[in-house]
């Protein structure tokens, strides 16, 4: 499925140091699914977590943003 990134996304993907690679191996790998409104995935990658926030249209993957946190026991 295609992925699409919000411009929200990409400003804090950019700011955090978060790839593009690395948002693609935790939606494709995901070590926790979050269901809520919008979904989150986690993917542990090294000492923290990788916390993408996305949501699922017809046609692709809408990345709204990713985020990593130290607190791995609260997401995992």
């Amino acid at each position: 499925m295609k992925m699409r990134y919000t411009l929200h996304a990409i400003e804090r993907m950019r700011q955090r140091g978060i790839s593009r690679e690395e948002v693609k191996a935790c939606l494709d790998s995901p070590d926790k699914i979050i269901e809520d409104k919008e979904s989150k995935c986690v993917k542990k990658l090294n000492d923290k977590a990788l916390i993408v926030v996305y949501r699922i249209e017809a046609d692709a993957v809408i990345v709204i943003t990713a985020c990593r946190t130290s607190k791995l026991h609260k997401y995992l």
